[in-house]
């Protein structure tokens, strides 16, 4: 019976089951069941319900029997139970005439269960000790082969430059395409941080190969992590296509972790598209999913993105919480791109809540990190952050050796430059609005419209990018059994213009970005401070900024007004 089956494979066990009887038919039903764990885990429970009462004298049947139930009910998150079958399945194998084959997927087992508990150290211990008990069998290639790929994909995720999973690593000539599915997603992790195209081409294809191959939940993940590098290359349309495939197959399964993490993919895309408050919704969706589950990675990346979009709507207070609650289980999960990415939030959510020191200090371990482990993309994140920082709080040190008029010009061009190293990166038009107001402050207005007319340029392709893929699928709420009317992105753009500002309050923004103060805008318009104060209160509620400058660069990028305001 082997580990994972292709599509033809499974096909003749469904013409096997047809035409089996008795002892046969037991043997049928199970193969069949233990095949569709994942594929179907509703219709594998209901072959494994129907085999139970012929499987009596079988102990070896029986063993793999408790093992499909084991792993099928940990996705489930019925944690309890699947630990209760593995136990069960391993009594069995004491029984005489055992298949040695399935005590190795015992350990395989174990460690889905352990994954599924978030004990990320069970879960690495079981996979290592299958791989040496195939080893040591020897007579089962596939097993063999897997085995390995699943200790070196796990143990990409701590070390990412670890394990030889590099483009040269070598498949053995039996390696089959769920070994491969493995391999080519543990290349993509040590890729993903350091040459993010090259890292979603091997995504794609590691879930195509697992899909073939019945591994469902490592294709969704595979699909929604060619999802993250793509939208960190600015290529939204093919970003969206991914979660919303990724999210389609998750709701089929009705796996609470899995569902619960193409929630989140979601909402995270949802923030860079700058819709906050829906993304804000269905992250804390997300973690209403993820309430089912242990705490672990998925419950952190949730934690992770609500903060991100919380710093988005200029609560930078409130943000600070979440993300310390994302760093400490990526800590404990030992995920340590994770980590380094989070660290770079944190400092940026500990510079919106006034705490520069805080945020200088989880900038240096976030250096640390990518400096150890060779995470050389996520340098533009650092530069970025530091940009943030001088820009708010401007009394800091200089960088040593800056020959430009101001530290946060010196970091947000080290964010460009560090970013064209990137094969296929293209600058946001966030970091030139920011690069156009930095030059403009430094009265360089040659560059400052430089920057502006390139914002301008990006804003108009991220735009027509962030409008052209529908989103209906991904926005529904299946944790509350409801689903809200589809919409598409642009829809939602259209809900935004509804927000447009008045005239009146169009003029109070030119003046707001030209610097000028209440008193001195109610003088320019004849009226008085409490008027003025009014239409602010109102222009912040419509662009939904949290403060005077964030209101200015909100309007700029959404093209209220112009760069040139």
């Amino acid at each position: 019976m082997k580990l994972y089956a292709s599509s033809a494979e499974l096909a003749e066990l469904e013409a096997a089951l047809d035409s089996a009887q008795g002892e046969a038919r037991a043997t049928a039903l199970v193969a069949l069941a233990w095949q569709l764990r994942q594929r179907d885990s509703p219709r594998a429970l209901a072959l494994s319900t129907e085999a139970q009462p012929l499987l009596v004298q079988l102990p070896g049947l029986r063993a793999r029997n408790a093992l499909t139930r084991s792993e099928i009910l940990a996705l489930r998150c019925q944690l309890d139970e699947a630990e209760g079958l593995l136990a069960e399945a391993r009594r069995l194998l004491t029984d005489a005439g055992v298949d040695a084959l399935t005590e190795g997927d015992a350990l395989l087992t174990e460690a889905a269960v352990a994954k599924a508990r978030g004990q990320r150290e069970r879960e690495l211990e079981a996979y290592a000790r299958g791989a040496a008990f195939f080893l040591t069998l020897g007579k089962d290639a596939q097993r063999r082969d897997i085995a390995q790929a699943w200790v070196a994909y796990e143990n990409a995720f701590g070390t990412p430059e670890s394990a030889g999973t590099t483009e040269a690593t070598a498949s053995s000539p039996e390696a089959d395409a769920a070994c491969e599915a493995l391999r080519d997603a543990a290349r993509g992790l040590t890729l993903s941080r350091r040459h993010p195209a090259r890292a979603a081409e091997l995504f794609l294809r590691a879930a195509d190969l697992a899909q073939q191959m019945g591994m469902v939940r490592h294709a969704v993940v595979c699909t929604m992590n060619a999802g993250s590098a793509l939208q960190g290359l600015g290529d939204f349309d093919r970003a969206a296509a991914c979660y919303e495939a990724a999210a389609a197959v998750a709701r089929q399964t009705g796996w609470p972790a899995l569902i619960g993490s193409s929630q989140t993919r979601l909402g995270a895309f949802l923030q860079e598209l700058g819709l906050f408050e829906e993304s804000r919704s269905v992250l804390s969706a997300a973690l209403d999913t993820l309430a089912a589950a242990p705490a672990g990675i998925n419950r952190a990346n949730a934690c992770s993105a609500l903060a991100l979009t919380l710093l988005s709507l200029g609560r930078g207070i409130e943000a600070v919480g979440p993300m310390s609650e994302a760093i400490r289980m990526y800590r404990e999960a030992q995920s340590t791109d994770n980590l380094a990415m989070n660290l770079l939030g944190m400092a940026r959510a500990h510079s919106a809540a006034g705490q520069p020191k805080a945020a200088l200090a989880a900038l240096d371990e976030a250096q640390a990190l990518i400096e150890q482990h060779g995470l050389s993309a996520l340098v533009v994140g650092v530069c970025l952050a530091l940009a943030e920082i001088h820009l708010r709080h401007a009394d800091l040190p200089a960088p040593p050796g800056m020959t430009l008029p101001t530290a946060a010009l010196h970091y947000a061009e080290a964010t460009l430059s560090e970013g064209l190293r990137i094969a296929h990166w293209k600058a946001p038009a966030s970091l030139l609005v920011l690069l156009a107001d930095a030059w403009a402050a430094a009265g360089d207005t040659g560059r400052a419209y430089e920057h502006a007319r390139k914002a301008l340029a990006q804003k108009d392709q991220e735009t027509a990018q962030k409008l052209s893929h529908p989103l209906a699928l991904l926005l529904r709420d299946e944790s509350r059994g409801s689903a809200p009317p589809a919409r598409s992105v642009g829809e939602l753009g259209t809900q935004a213009s509804a927000k447009l500002l008045t005239p009146k309050e169009g003029e109070i923004l030119q003046l707001l970005a030209r610097n000028y103060s209440n008193k001195e805008i109610a003088t320019v318009l004849e009226m008085g401070d409490e008027t003025v104060k009014w239409h602010l209160k109102k222009i912040f509620s419509k662009l939904e900024a949290g403060s005077r400058k964030h209101a200015v660069t909100r309007a700029r990028s959404l093209g209220v007004i112009s760069f040139s305001s």
